[in-house]
């Protein structure tokens, strides 16, 4: 079973092929970079640091995040015995997953809702930061999900985290109209991030039927959210895909339809950053998509969509 040739058909009416030679590499990968996160709830670089270099495990630093850390040629089983890995000091999580969170502007007293918080990792990451100083809001509808982020949770010392259950697209019927400062919506999409030429099973969900109902969710869950973000503060919506109808497409129909949402450009310093998409197929998107941010897979991380917005 190959990868659907229309997925290819797709990636050259983005991509150069420069680009997708880029792609196909991480597609074809056996072995990708390990990466983890400090939990500051528990300790601090020094510690980590002092582990580290007691038994000559090699690492890098991510310039562009302040607790992200990716393993040079060693693996995810190199920590398991480590005591700041069982003592839950670092955390595992992709450098994908932690960029969308450095975009809420984050500050003490910040009341945060994650929208669709599994796997967990963005509302520990959230907590950390904030030094447990503010209620976050973390919602899932799937019951044995919350109870492994409720374990996950406590193991890193996250206190001020209210889990709940439901269905994103009710959360409106919940809270009131701006309840919350920041808000971090990774919302549920077509996940191509999982493709793995070398594994049939990572590549056989994948659909145009699948990126069209992601689409529609996606709406759902934004048009029963807006309303819930305080006047003057930050939504942040991201995703691991690489199909516009998840991304431009999103933010071309936020900012059609919510006039109180102005998209606020951001930048990251990194390699594999790249343009944005104005047009796909004969779909043309808002030429303010070009304040969002793409990123292309790579030997250091997943690729990943980012836009961040401010209600006006």
């Amino acid at each position: 079973m190959e990868l659907d040739k229309r997925f290819w058909q797709r990636m050259e009416n983005i991509y150069p092929s420069i680009d997708i030679d880029i792609i196909k590499k991480w597609f074809n990968s056996k072995k990708r970079k390990v990466s983890f996160r400090i939990n500051r709830l528990k300790t601090d670089w020094d510690d980590v640091l002092d582990v580290l270099k007691e038994i000559w495990l090699s690492y890098s630093k991510v310039d562009y995040l302040d607790d992200a850390y990716i393993l040079d040629n060693w693996t995810e089983k190199d920590l398991w015995d480590l005591s700041i890995f069982k003592d839950w000091k670092i955390y595992l999580q992709s450098i994908a997953s932690q960029i969308p969170v450095n975009f809420l502007d984050l500050k003490n007293g910040d009341n945060v809702l994650d929208v669709t918080a599994a796997p967990w990792s963005k509302t520990s990451q959230i907590a950390s930061i904030l030094d447990n100083s503010w209620e976050i809001i973390a919602n899932d509808n799937n019951a044995i999900r919350i109870d492994k982020l409720k374990f996950t949770l406590e193991r890193q010392w996250v206190k001020n985290t209210k889990v709940i259950k439901t269905d994103a697209t009710k959360l409106s019927l919940i809270y009131k109209e701006y309840s919350f400062d920041k808000i971090v919506a990774d919302l549920p999409c077509s996940a191509e991030w999982r493709i793995n030429l070398n594994n049939e099973k990572s590549y056989s969900f994948w659909n145009e039927a699948n990126i069209k109902r992601n689409y529609i969710v996606q709406k759902e869950i934004l048009k029963n959210i807006v309303n819930l973000l305080k006047v003057g503060w930050i939504l942040v919506y991201s995703t691991c895909t690489i199909a516009p109808e998840e991304n431009e497409a999103i933010v071309h129909f936020l900012l059609s339809n919510f006039k109180c949402l102005e998209i606020e450009p951001i930048t990251l310093d990194y390699k594999y950053i790249r343009k944005w998409v104005t047009k796909f197929w004969d779909k043309v998107y808002n030429k303010k998509v070009e304040n969002s941010l793409r990123c292309l897979p790579s030997e250091d991380t997943e690729w990943f969509f980012v836009a961040k917005f401010r209600k006006i």
